[in-house]
């Protein structure tokens, strides 16, 4: 090769070499757009079982639920109630009501509920059980002066007892029927709400014998009092709270929790 030549193939292989570099892929430069959007808690809305066809692990957890569409729609009526009323409400009362006065207020709630209690300890024939609720009620409407103190508690043989006349109707052999949602109250079965109907029956009929015994005639007023202040000490005393149960189940394992639960308090 020449001396003259040398020049003229080095420009050749330049120009051929920048022209492979030319036809190459380019880089684009490209950002997740989610990497852009604020932090959000967790929270799921794809909340359903796998399908479990009988043979999944999951199958152990399955509850009868023929109206799950229902309800869902209910469960979520229930979550945004609970977050846009309720605990707005209930923060209210327990930043307004001091700690005492709560626990005075819950003591009193409590101790009207034995009556219910009571009934339904001789509906299933669970006589310890019925002579504790008596013991109870008549110590904290005595000395507890109407409930106010829960002074029975402090004897470990007069704990409070646990019944209502769902529980009646499943020791009386009634089964536990399709899961249900109730409006505002949240998880229930068939035979519960039946039994949730019963003891709403009876405790009406014992604040009327309350107002009656306390010369009050025109009680209409004084029982959405009543009611109101029996919602929010409900739900001051019950730390659930919707879509923070950390699972994207919740609605099924609410479910579950509930009818093993109920399952238990029957046998006890």
């Amino acid at each position: 090769m020449t001396a003259r030549r040398l020049p003229i193939l080095t420009a050749l292989w330049a120009v051929l070499l920048l022209a492979l570099a030319g036809c190459g892929p380019s880089v684009l430069r490209q950002v997740d757009p989610a990497l852009t959007l604020a932090p959000s808690g967790f929270r799921t809305e794809a909340n359903h079982w796998p399908d479990t066809c009988g043979s999944s692990g999951f199958a152990v957890m399955d509850v009868y639920d023929p109206w799950e569409p229902l309800n869902r729609n209910i469960y979520s009526f229930n979550a945004a109630f609970d977050d846009y009323f309720m605990l707005p409400a209930t923060d209210v009362y327990t930043t307004v009501v001091p700690s005492p006065a709560r626990t005075g207020v819950k003591n009193v709630i409590r101790n009207l509920n034995e009556v219910g209690v009571l009934t339904n300890c001789l509906l299933q024939g669970k006589m310890r059980k019925s002579a504790i609720t008596t013991g109870r009620f008549l110590i904290n409407s005595t000395f507890g002066l109407g409930g106010l103190f829960d002074l029975a508690s402090n004897n470990p043989k007069l704990r409070r007892q646990e019944e209502d006349f769902g529980q009646t109707l499943g020791v009386w052999g009634v089964g536990n029927g399709p899961y249900f949602v109730m409006p505002f109250f949240g998880p229930s079965n068939l035979r519960d709400t039946v039994g949730f109907g019963g003891d709403f029956m009876l405790l009406w009929w014992e604040m009327k014998t309350v107002y009656k015994t306390l010369g009050i005639n025109d009680n209409w007023n004084w029982t959405l009092g009543e009611l109101a202040i029996r919602a929010l000490n409900m739900r001051a005393n019950i730390p659930f709270r919707y879509h923070k149960t950390g699972s994207p189940f919740e609605y099924e394992l609410v479910r579950f929790v509930y009818t093993k639960k109920r399952e238990l308090d029957i046998r006890k």
